[in-house]
């Protein structure tokens, strides 16, 4: 198996004793190195956190989210889904990808599961027959707002009206055909 070597550029920083023993310390608990901590924390900045930071996205524990959801009718919580799946969904696009396309759409409901690891994605395709996962710890009501936000979003932004929402507890499934 051929190795390709990625171009790099060497880069020196300052850093306090303080931040960087933390970061020592940090990466021996996750078994890698310090340069491939830093790696990854930079690799997370411009892929998620400058973007995330001009869209105004917040941070909630998934105990505070249950709490939120909680006391909110299911019908209100589906309409809630699907009027930012029509809204939320264009702009996260758009600002992350400058486009709204099957590829891009996918790639923006991965990365925003990878960062805010409120689901875990997978993906299968079968030609153009699609199945999105999302596995969940936050209940049936996270389920049903965050499905009718996506599937909104597919309908919607990707033009593909036949998508089909199911949900559970702990589990989303959103299936589409692109024709």
């Amino acid at each position: 198996m051929a190795y390709t070597r990625k171009n790099t550029t060497l880069r020196t920083i300052r850093l306090t004793r303080d931040l960087d023993n933390l970061l020592q310390k940090d990466a021996k608990s996750k078994r890698i190195s310090t340069n491939s901590l830093l790696t990854s924390i930079i690799v997370k900045y411009a892929e998620w956190d400058r973007y995330a930071e001009k869209l105004g996205l917040v941070s909630l524990t998934r105990a505070d989210t249950k709490s939120i959801l909680r006391d909110i009718d299911d019908n209100k919580l589906s309409q809630i889904g699907q009027d930012l799946g029509k809204r939320a969904f264009k702009e996260f696009n758009m600002l992350w990808f400058k486009k709204i396309d099957v590829e891009k759409a996918l790639e923006g409901i991965s990365l925003w599961c990878k960062y805010t690891a409120n689901a875990e994605y997978d993906l299968e395709t079968d030609g153009r027959n699609y199945t999105i996962t999302l596995h969940h710890e936050v209940g049936e009501k996270w389920s049903n707002l965050l499905g009718h936000l996506v599937s909104q979003g597919i309908k919607t932004e990707l033009g593909l009206p036949n998508t089909k929402l199911d949900f559970t507890n702990s589990l989303i499934i959103i299936k589409f055909f692109v024709p």
